[in-house]
């Protein structure tokens, strides 16, 4: 903990409240010029309290030179955390917020606010030697299900070596909030997450799971240790996760649910408020997802991890002839060969060599691939399509002619059965 908070010279908290001795859990909200966030702190006041103290950190931020507007709005948010936190009869559940005002133009944004909040949050945990607090990410316009914070605790309670765990989340899929093409958007969009997970699960790669930023946890321990939450702008779950993730002890924690808001958002390059943008504001067009194809090509190197270990480079290299041409030229631009016989000569066994093996071919590596295939030979192609093809391969009933909210059902069920 120490070589952590070091590293930022002599850490100041921003919350000058002492923490109650059984803190077990804090959830961390990035606020940047939020409509909604009273309904969001609404949502976990309303939740059954675990048996342990609870708090709830608002991180209400924003860039400097922000508008009158967007600063109004900041007050406006810190006055909804205070009334909140008046209508909490129960001294176990503490809302409180950060202020990050005019933050640097090019650090500010979604993973800056998430980094303030959770440091913060694992200083709080240390303070009262308590490693294995749970920090939980959510979103200002995020809602859930009233068991959030219990499953939350139970998770490390039941699973103590727990280093961190995706939860189970699900866009609305109709309302009123929206319009209809935000709704059959987020579907879709939401569609294209959940096959992008299936998918990589169905050629046996080790790392797949979903990498929500509101629905997402890990242990004071952990976040430390994998060297806490980046600053990016767009993307900073991911990046945080997969640094966790190949090291083992990770869940997936369905037994809750937080439901995401589909709202568009020109805030983010990507991303889900992103795309609700661009679909909005081309809502005949499908969104794409990656070709099937293009994931099967890898099934080959995923199955044979042990020959790689046992072979010599040149029957190595005999052997990738029978690759598809895509993946052999993507394995040769980062020298595979190479990587193979370093990984080897820093490995005494099969075990060991597999690991380090996708410690290489990571998470990132599996993206990079997939965007390289799809762009100089597979086509992309429009996600139901490629859902369905999938379905068929991995058993899951479909209805005949099903539209996009049976299929993504249909996934959703699959997901939900998955164990911790």
């Amino acid at each position: 903990m120490i070589g952590y908070f070091s590293k930022y010279g002599e850490y100041k908290p921003s919350i000058s409240d002492l923490p109650n001795q059984d803190l077990g859990l804090v959830v961390v909200i990035p606020s940047y010029n939020e409509p909604n966030l009273k309904e969001s702190l609404q949502s976990l006041l309303n939740c059954k309290l675990p048996n342990c103290s609870v708090e709830i950190i608002s991180v209400i931020n924003y860039p400097i030179d922000s508008s009158q507007d967007v600063i109004e709005n900041a007050y406006y948010c810190i006055e909804k955390v205070k009334e909140i936190n008046q209508l909490s009869s129960n001294s176990r559940l503490k809302f409180s917020h950060i202020l990050a005002a005019d933050l640097p133009k090019k650090q500010a944004g979604v993973g800056l606010a998430r980094k303030i909040g959770m440091d913060e949050a694992a200083w709080r945990f240390f303070s009262i030697n308590n490693p294995k607090g749970v920090i939980a990410c959510y979103d200002a316009d995020s809602d859930c299900i009233p068991n959030y914070l219990v499953e939350l605790v139970n998770l490390w309670r039941n699973y103590p070596k727990t280093q961190a765990c995706s939860i189970r989340y699900e866009h609305p899929m109709n309302g009123t909030e929206f319009d209809e093409c935000i709704y059959k958007g987020i579907t879709l969009y939401e569609l294209h997450l959940r096959y992008y997970n299936q998918a990589s699960r169905f050629i046996k790669f080790p790392f797949a799971y979903h990498t929500i930023g509101s629905s997402m946890a890990c242990s004071a321990e952990a976040y430390v240790k994998f060297g806490g939450m980046n600053r990016h702008q767009a993307g900073e779950d991911f990046y945080f996760l997969q640094k966790i993730i190949p090291h083992g002890h990770f869940r997936e924690l369905n037994s809750t649910c937080v439901y995401p808001s589909p709202r568009p958002s020109f805030r983010v390059p990507f991303g889900t408020g992103r795309a609700m943008t661009k679909y909005q504001q081309n809502p005949e067009e499908s969104i794409l997802t990656y070709n099937l194809n293009s994931f099967l090509t890898l099934i080959p190197i995923f199955e044979n991890i042990d020959f790689f270990y046992n072979s010599q480079n040149h029957i190595i290299e005999e052997w990738a002839i029978n690759l598809h041409p895509v993946l052999v030229l993507f394995l040769s631009n980062y020298n595979y060969l190479q990587k193979i016989a370093e990984i080897k000569a820093n490995t005494s066994n099969l075990e060991s060599f597999r690991k380090r093996f996708f410690f290489w071919f990571d998470a990132f590596m599996l993206l990079k691939y997939l965007n390289f295939a799809n762009e100089n030979h597979f086509q992309r192609k429009p996600v139901m399509e490629e859902a369905i093809t999938l379905a068929n391969n991995i058993g899951l009933k479909l209805p005949q002619n099903p539209n996009p909210i049976d299929i993504l059902k249909s996934y959703r069920e699959k997901e939900s059965l998955n164990q911790l």
